[in-house]
């Protein structure tokens, strides 16, 4: 079988936008992994909105701007 320059140009081609298309995939993926797990170790105070970083995970903490209490996940209370 004889592949002429121009076929095999457009394989290079070819090749080069699945390369973009799947580096491009890995790179969404790793970025919301990377969101997915700032946003597991963070949390955002329902008085002043000063957003903070927990390093355990406990239910109940408490803002360093505004020393008010924070509690994890859904709460009826704070509405």
């Amino acid at each position: 079988m004889i592949i002429s320059f121009s076929d095999l140009l457009v394989v290079i081609v070819m090749l080069a936008f699945v390369w973009i298309a799947v580096d491009w995939a890995f790179s969404f993926i790793a970025e919301r992994r990377e969101e997915r797990r700032l946003r597991s170790s963070t949390r955002e105070c329902h008085l002043c909105g000063k957003r903070y970083s927990e390093e355990k995970r406990v239910k109940l903490s408490t803002c360093p701007k505004c020393s008010a209490r924070n509690v994890r996940g859904g709460h009826r209370k704070l509405g």
